[in-house]
């Protein structure tokens, strides 16, 4: 009989485990589609209901220790699944999307073009439009590839190439690309309003993607995408202390806007998840 289908393996042999270690032998096998199915052999009642229950169980919170622990507890094959499953609930961080290779580069390049030519070259040709230069469109973008420091790049890198590499890689280049564009504009003229045009930096993008990363793995059991929330705090806090001064001049308008959008776009994801 057939039970259910997953997309990743790891989900569906983390079930077989649990039941075996029940006593129970559930069958995986894999289509053409590359989606894992689960089916019982058994044609007692009882089982049925036994194994429907555990399923429907195991579908509200699929990574609770409870059942991934079950693999330890099998053994059989241990080393390939725990791997398996670590690389699949964990962004890969070399093997990264195109679209995160590439705003890694620009970055890169335009902070190198900023230690060849200045600050002021940089802003002219890429920073937020003053009155005079509404026509070039591309400025209302363009701020987020510019740093102005080595700790202020490197850090909004580390944090976009994992997050933004586990969007792409298991929600697609579209999504990431969704949530660039709208943190990277929205946020830009927010801060331009408050704060004037001077000002660059990929970290309202970066506070955009823990936004979203976090919320989605928190309403969706079954998502390859997580975010610890002990670090989620520890970046609302530093978004806080920021506004306090204490830390000098930081972009916090693009900061809170960036959080919220990846909120908010999150939660419109899940909505549609759960139609």
């Amino acid at each position: 009989m057939y039970l259910v289908s997953f997309k990743h393996a790891q989900y569906a042999q983390t079930f077989v485990d649990y039941m075996k270690t029940k006593g129970i032998i559930v069958r995986m096998e894999s289509d053409a589609e590359g989606n894992y199915a689960l089916f019982l052999d058994s044609d007692d009642e009882n089982t049925l209901i036994t194994v429907k229950s555990a399923l429907n169980a195991y579908l509200e919170n699929p990574l609770d220790p409870h059942y991934t622990n079950a693999s330890w507890q099998i053994g059989s094959n241990l080393p390939h699944r725990t791997s398996k499953l670590f690389t699949l609930s964990l962004p890969n961080i070399i093997s990264v999307g195109g679209l995160t290779k590439l705003i890694t580069a620009t970055c890169i390049f335009c902070y190198m073009l900023l230690l060849l030519f200045g600050k002021n070259i940089l802003l002219a040709y890429l920073g937020y439009p003053i009155d005079a230069n509404y026509t070039q469109f591309w400025r209302y973008f363009t701020p987020v590839f510019m740093h102005f420091s080595l700790l202020h790049l490197v850090s909004n890198l580390v944090w976009w190439w994992y997050l933004g590499g586990m969007i792409e890689k298991y929600r697609g280049i579209y999504k990431l690309l969704e949530i660039l564009i709208l943190a990277a504009i929205l946020g830009n003229y927010a801060t331009a309003e408050v704060s004037g045009p001077y000002f660059g930096g990929l970290s309202g993008v970066v506070y955009a993607l823990m936004g979203y990363v976090w919320l989605y793995g928190e309403n969706v059991k079954t998502s390859t995408i997580r975010f610890d929330r002990g670090i989620l705090i520890i970046a609302i806090v530093w978004l806080i202390a920021g506004y306090s001064g204490w830390l000098g001049a930081i972009a916090n308008t693009a900061h809170l806007v960036g959080l919220m959008i990846g909120l908010l776009l999150a939660a419109k994801d899940i909505w549609i998840l759960k139609k």
